[in-house]
């Protein structure tokens, strides 16, 4: 497989996630991964999708994944952290 996303559809708030989005490291910068989100955004908004959101790692490490959200129009909306609470002992 050289490129995969999956696609949620919120119906109710009009909003398509995408969400694993990744393409396999012998097939990347040949447009792969843009063409599947510009061709998923159209299938998202023909369903009846007015907002679109990508989860993105957002880390120094990942500058090639962000600069290929930002060419097909996504833009930063919120750098949210995981929380995880520790289980107690006692």
């Amino acid at each position: 497989m050289a490129s995969s996303t999956i696609m949620w559809l919120d119906e109710a708030n009009k909003t398509a996630q995408f969400e694993p989005v990744g393409t396999h490291s012998d097939y990347r910068r040949l447009g792969l991964g843009r063409a599947m989100l510009l061709h998923g955004m159209h299938l998202a908004r023909a369903a009846g999708a007015t907002h679109m959101t990508v989860a993105c790692l957002g880390a120094p490490g990942h500058p090639q994944a962000r600069g290929l959200y930002y060419s097909v129009g996504f833009r930063e909306f919120t750098r949210d952290a995981p929380l995880i609470k520790a289980k107690t002992v006692g």
